[in-house]
């Protein structure tokens, strides 16, 4: 039942469809990596970051700079974590959905 429901995803596919599952198998997609579009919100709250963070710098000494690295440096480990965990709630949801539609009866 499995490889059915591959096929016929594979074959009803663009070709374009097939080459991201492709990318997919061979581990070459990153859905973590994103383009940030200038001017857009991310893009005015990355650089308000930046600036903030250059700003509190200039105001620590050599060991509170390390340790405000050592903090960002496990803040984006936790983000790292969060964003796997919600890829995989995502992914799981995604295919409780697919799995309903296709074992709904009409």
């Amino acid at each position: 039942m499995r490889r059915l429901a591959i096929q016929l995803t594979l074959t009803g596919s663009s070709p374009k469809n097939v080459l991201e599952i492709r990318e997919l198998y061979y581990g070459n997609v990153h859905p973590f990596e994103r383009d940030i579009k200038k001017d857009s919100e991310s893009d005015r709250l990355a650089k308000l970051v930046l600036r903030h963070d250059a700003a509190l710098k200039a105001t620590m000494n050599e060991h509170e700079i390390e340790l405000f690295g050592k903090f960002k440096d496990a803040v984006t480990e936790l983000n790292c974590l969060n964003e796997c965990e919600s890829f995989i709630n995502g992914f799981r949801l995604g295919v409780r959905l697919i799995t309903e539609a296709l074992h709904t009866e009409e």
